[in-house]
């Protein structure tokens, strides 16, 4: 069996354990993420097409925004998540466990272009075979970790 537990220690001396994420649950939630970014272009698509050259110029700049903003804003903003990773319990922190921050979401996103050469992802799914902790070459650069997101405990009810 594989342990991709990573212990990781805080400021404080707590040592905390992260679950990194493999492969597979990494492609479905870039899987659910693309579904919703090309329906999002699909819609819109609709709408500005009645825009003639104004529309062109607005879909083209919601084409930029959907391929690089989209999963930056998300995993900066709504706690290293975005839909997909959201669906599968997934999220992205630093190496050190901590939120990830801007500069690192804008690192790992930029260098998935670099992961998914010659072709499919070739590159990063190497990377992640060869990494401890699943973790393709934009995680490497950005020092960043996709894991399993801590469940959410419902309170105990007194008897």
């Amino acid at each position: 069996m594989i342990d991709t537990l990573r212990h990781v220690e805080t400021p404080e001396g707590i040592r905390i354990g992260l679950h990194a994420a493999g492969a597979l649950p990494r492609a479905r939630a870039w899987a659910i993420d693309a579904v919703i970014r090309i329906a999002i272009l699909m819609a819109s698509s609709m709408v500005l097409g009645l825009l003639k050259a104004t529309g062109i110029g607005i879909f083209l700049l919601l084409v930029f925004v959907m391929l690089w903003g989209y999963p930056v804003l998300f995993e900066t903003l709504w706690r290293g998540q975005t839909p997909g990773k959201k669906t599968f319990g997934l999220r992205v922190v630093s190496a050190d466990g901590t939120p990830v921050g801007w500069l690192a979401s804008i690192t790992r996103n930029l260098l998935r272009t670099v992961d998914m050469l010659p072709f499919g992802y070739a590159a990063g799914l190497i990377s992640c075979w060869f990494d401890p902790y699943g973790r393709r070459l934009g995680d490497l650069a950005a020092n960043t970790l996709v894991v399993y997101a801590e469940p959410k405990h419902k309170p105990v009810e007194a008897i």
